[in-house]
């Protein structure tokens, strides 16, 4: 009896007083998990700014960094970019600028990096991409080899190391004026045809498509 007392934490005296013990009734409580509230959420009593949860919780906002690589294109091939779009076709002819392979070109246009000793007319060739795109005009490869100054044409000027975008528009200006000269002659003829000469022959408009 004495041990049976002692079980539920009783002496012997309490037997006297007509206490009858009942034994402790436990439950397990269950546990919900509940994911945090976020920023902007009902429940926060109206704290679910940033302070709230930089105080409460220990959040801490971290910036993003993207390596460079990621953030632009390789410089040389970007200017290749826009070489590309303002000769078109014509891109074909521009291994002469440089006098390598065309193969070389494509290398640059995916990213390689030119010799010191091209990278200052690659960028002057890309100037005159520029200017023709621009002003809306397509080069072919004739009107790359009319002559423009020195009697040289634009390929070989900008070999010298010539302005790209100066020597592009002084292009443009030339094929402009001759297709504007063919108009008034056509004119002046009354719809009749005159016979070209050597040096019109594929001479291209400004909206020539090619």
């Amino acid at each position: 009896m004495i041990e049976t007392l002692a079980l539920f934490g009783m002496n012997s005296g309490d037997a006297g007083l007509g206490y009858r013990p009942v034994p402790a009734i436990h439950r397990r409580a269950t546990m919900k998990l509940q994911p945090l509230p976020f920023i902007g959420a009902s429940g926060t009593g109206g704290l679910d700014g940033e302070g709230y949860y930089r105080v409460h919780i220990g959040y801490e906002p971290f910036p993003v960094v993207e390596s460079a690589a990621a953030q632009q294109q390789p410089p040389f091939a970007k200017l290749m970019q826009d070489v590309k779009v303002g000769f078109g076709r014509t891109m074909s002819r521009l291994p002469e600028v440089f006098g390598v392979s065309r193969q070389t070109l494509y290398n640059w246009l995916d990213g390689e990096t030119p010799k010191d000793v091209h990278q200052a007319k690659l960028r002057q060739l890309a100037e005159a991409a520029r200017a023709f795109a621009e002003l809306g005009f397509k080069p072919t490869s004739l009107s790359l080899d009319r002559k423009i100054s020195q009697g040289k044409s634009l390929l070989q000027l900008l070999s010298d190391g010539a302005d790209g975008r100066d020597t592009a528009k002084k292009l443009v200006r030339i094929t402009q004026r001759g297709a504007e000269s063919r108009a008034k002659l056509d004119d002046l003829l009354g719809g009749r045809k005159a016979k070209p000469e050597v040096s019109d022959m594929g001479t291209p408009s400004l909206n020539e498509n090619v």
